[in-house]
């Protein structure tokens, strides 16, 4: 699973994610967080099971996280499957820094 600042974006108190399937195998269902600076979940979503792009197609999910109003979500960060129970060749394209609001 992977994502990156453009699969990233914000409206009002939502901000929605679009998380990739990158690998050779179908990628479980799993959960995406927002977290503050200091490892706080602020928010949580649900994503579904995502094939794999073994037929060399994008695969994607796209995942809505609603924050309480008034949120300062700068420098906070969406995270892939914050309790890293979910066995991945890398984790480096698991998480995006927010700017705004």
């Amino acid at each position: 699973l992977g994502i990156g600042k453009d699969d990233v974006s914000l409206s009002g108190n939502t901000v929605s994610v679009t998380v990739h399937s990158l690998g050779s195998v179908d990628a479980p269902a799993g959960e995406i967080a927002i977290m503050d600076n200091s490892g706080k979940i602020i928010s949580t979503v649900s994503v579904s099971p995502i094939n794999a792009p073994v037929d060399l197609l994008p695969k994607t999910a796209t995942v809505r996280l609603t924050v309480p109003p008034g949120t300062r979500l700068e420098g906070c960060k969406v995270v892939i499957d914050p309790e890293n129970i979910i066995e991945e060749i890398t984790l480096l394209n698991n998480e995006v820094v927010l700017s705004g609001k």
